[in-house]
């Protein structure tokens, strides 16, 4: 009689999914970290319009943590690229601040995986009918996370509106009252949206409450799509 050998899952273990999608934003956040802390200390020929687009992506890579730091850093006068001409501590200390922030981010994003993919228990057969109303195949009692998961979306979803309705037409508004429409960074707002857009999408596909998969994959890219339409309409007011 021979025994099988090997360990158990680990349950602290995040699904291929989200670990090549850990892996994929802290390389990107890493190489622009790297890219804009090179060209704003050195002289590389770069357009400093692309300098600052450069800069403002690493900001917005590491939101929603980074809008704090940023309203700080904005503040403080040091919001803006590093003058060239070499590298100084204050800015590195600065722009490393900006990779602990997207570690934050991947901490976050490992807990909420983590914890709206629990395992339901085998021996509860009659699970389903804990959820009331729900008659459509295919659902879970998993669907209960969605309650907090997706306000939870929208509420991380704040500062990026926030930024959105500035970069649209300025602070002034599209209406051009007071200092009057402000143009040139549309592509921050598109952006803003975009992200808003997908960190909805991520809260409704990680809870696993709806079978098989590709369909909840659909639903959540409908949802994100929405969402990110939802967030420009209005910040575009």
């Amino acid at each position: 009689m021979t025994m099988r050998t090997g360990s158990l899952p680990d349950k602290g273990l995040l699904p291929r999914w989200a670990r090549i999608a850990v892996a994929v934003y802290l390389a990107v956040t890493v190489a622009a970290v790297g890219a804009s802390l090179v060209t704003g200390s050195f002289e590389t020929g770069l357009d400093a319009v692309f300098r600052e687009r450069l800069w403002l992506a690493v900001v917005v890579l590491t939101l929603p943590v980074s809008a704090a730091y940023f309203a700080v850093v904005f503040l403080l006068d040091s919001s803006g690229p590093p003058p060239q001409g070499g590298l100084r501590p204050t800015t590195v200390i600065h722009y490393l601040g900006f990779l602990a922030l997207a570690v934050v981010n991947a901490a976050l994003f490992r807990w909420m995986v983590l914890s709206i993919r629990k395992p339901v228990p085998a021996a509860r057969p009659l699970a389903m009918p804990q959820v009331p109303g729900v008659t459509i195949h295919g659902v879970t009692r998993n669907v209960r996370n969605l309650w907090w998961t997706v306000p939870l979306a929208v509420l991380l979803s704040f500062p990026q509106w926030l930024v959105a309705g500035l970069a649209w037409c300025g602070i002034s508004g599209c209406s051009g009252g007071g200092f009057g429409v402000s143009t040139g960074t549309e592509w921050l707002a598109v952006t803003m949206s975009v992200v808003n857009g997908l960190i909805l999408a991520v809260a409704v596909f990680a809870v696993r409450w709806l079978y098989p998969t590709r369909r909840r994959a659909l639903i959540a890219l409908a949802a994100g799509t929405l969402f990110g339409l939802l967030g420009a309409a209005v910040t575009h007011g």
